[in-house]
């Protein structure tokens, strides 16, 4: 038996003995060593988006191999491993070329199968990283976030020298700054609501941080790349389209929970080109993961002190309570299984 989390309803978490899951074929068993609590699952923890009870929650995880299943090549019990959590088919045209985040049977790990909060959980070996020497499981645990933020300005094909605003300052944008500096931008500038995200954007890499309520005023700087990275049902998406430059591009990797309305008038008039952007995938040689690894790898402390708080396993409730909760200065809680 181990320990495992689980949705118990609207904004609560309960911590119960679960069986220890056997790996399949192509499979790994994977003891957890750390997970992060990323917004969407915020969004399904407050009610917002259906939460499965028997599903445990989390897809920032990294940790150690502990049983590898039939079939599996390449791994071996501990070896230390991070898990890019969407599992695929594998066989269709969109998985063969390296876009395997659109495969119609497409799922992400800790939503409508068993993700990272828990002590194990077993995985497809193929979905697996190995860990760099020196690179700890918590750094490893903000591999998947930051690849998100890297999938995001690869689809609006950021280029060296340009100017970025992040409308948001939560964990995504945060790690956008952070992949935004790496990739080669030449000012970086991100709004907030809290002035513990200001601290947090300003130690990611922004060469400023400009309150949200006075964001309009960045209209006027006419950036090359503007990053939705709020969501919910905010007007920032809009508020995105006015602000970037002719020509210019606007990647949204908030999740709205909510239709929200756009003025298409500017959307046209300065043919500016808008992006949704879901996880990650792998564009060419290297996948957003290779590029995410490299940039934590290069400053591995700067990245670091995106983590605000650390939990224990049993204390899983508590950190989605700290997650959720601004006045606790949280930018990413991670949980220690």
């Amino acid at each position: 038996m181990m320990l495992a989390a689980f949705s118990g309803g609207k904004e609560k978490i309960e911590v119960k003995d679960a069986p220890v899951p056997a790996p399949g074929a192509g499979e790994v068993l994977l003891r957890v060593r750390a997970c992060g609590i990323c917004g969407s699952d915020l969004h399904f923890y407050r009610g917002e988006l259906p939460a499965l009870p028997t599903v445990s929650p989390g897809h920032e995880f990294a940790g150690e191999v502990a049983e590898v299943g039939e079939g599996v090549q390449g791994f071996a019990p501990g070896q230390r491993v991070l898990v890019e959590p969407i599992r695929s088919c594998r066989e269709c045209a969109y998985c063969r070329t390296g876009s395997y985040q659109l495969c119609p049977k497409r799922v992400l790990l800790g939503t409508f199968v068993s993700g990272g909060l828990a002590e194990y959980v077993a995985v497809p070996a193929y979905t697996l990283y190995a860990l760099p020497d020196g690179l700890d499981f918590e750094l490893a645990a903000l591999v998947e976030p930051l690849a998100v933020a890297v999938h995001g300005l690869h689809l609006v094909d950021l280029s060296f020298g340009e100017r970025v605003v992040i409308l948001g300052s939560g964990s995504i944008g945060v790690m956008v700054a952070l992949a935004a500096r790496a990739l080669g931008a030449s000012e970086v500038i991100a709004t907030y609501r809290y002035d513990h995200q200001a601290e947090a954007a300003l130690a990611a890499g922004v060469t400023r941080a400009v309150p949200a309520d006075e964001a309009s005023g960045l209209a006027a700087e006419k950036p090359d790349v503007v990053v939705e990275a709020v969501g919910g049902h905010a007007d920032t998406l809009s508020q995105a389209i006015g602000m970037v430059r002719p020509g210019g591009r606007v990647s949204v990797l908030g999740l709205f929970t909510a239709p929200v309305q756009v003025h298409a008038l500017p959307l046209m008039l300065n043919e500016v080109r808008v992006t949704g952007g879901i996880t990650y995938c792998r564009p060419g040689q290297h996948s957003d993961f290779d590029v995410a690894l490299r940039i934590i790898g290069a400053d591995p402390e700067r990245a670091r002190g995106i983590i605000s708080h650390r939990f224990p396993l049993k204390d899983a409730d508590e950190a989605f309570r700290a997650a959720a909760d601004k006045s606790t200065a949280s930018v990413k809680v991670q949980v220690h299984p």
